[in-house]
């Protein structure tokens, strides 16, 4: 299943404490979320990519504005320190760090 990719303009964002720390969270469509990663613009294909990959273990939602692109997971899900090991993926930064060493890998 393909998440949804929604502009940040069109969300209702709070801040929250959860997990230890205080965190972004948003309001769409009758469900709150919180931020899981956030890269820059020029990442976005990886970051939708990675997404599309944890859909298909929980409700999340991606955004875009004219700098960076963001994963928000559905607060009824996991929590974000163990968020990636409960569904069985890498986090963000080790999917992100073995695509880099792949196209690395491939221009050899």
């Amino acid at each position: 299943m393909l998440p949804p990719v929604i502009s940040e303009q069109d969300i209702f964002p709070f801040k929250f404490w959860f997990d230890g720390n205080i965190q972004d969270g948003m309001y769409y469509r009758n469900e709150l979320y919180y931020r899981l990663y956030t890269v820059n613009i020029s990442r976005r294909a990886r970051l939708f990519h990675y997404g599309c990959k944890l859909a298909s273990h929980s409700t999340l939602v991606l955004t875009t504005n004219l700098r960076d692109c963001s994963i928000w997971v559905s607060l009824r899900g996991q929590t974000a320190s163990s968020f990636g090991s409960a569904v069985g993926l890498p986090s963000f930064e080790e999917f992100l760090a073995g695509a880099e060493q792949a196209v690395a890998d491939n221009q050899t």
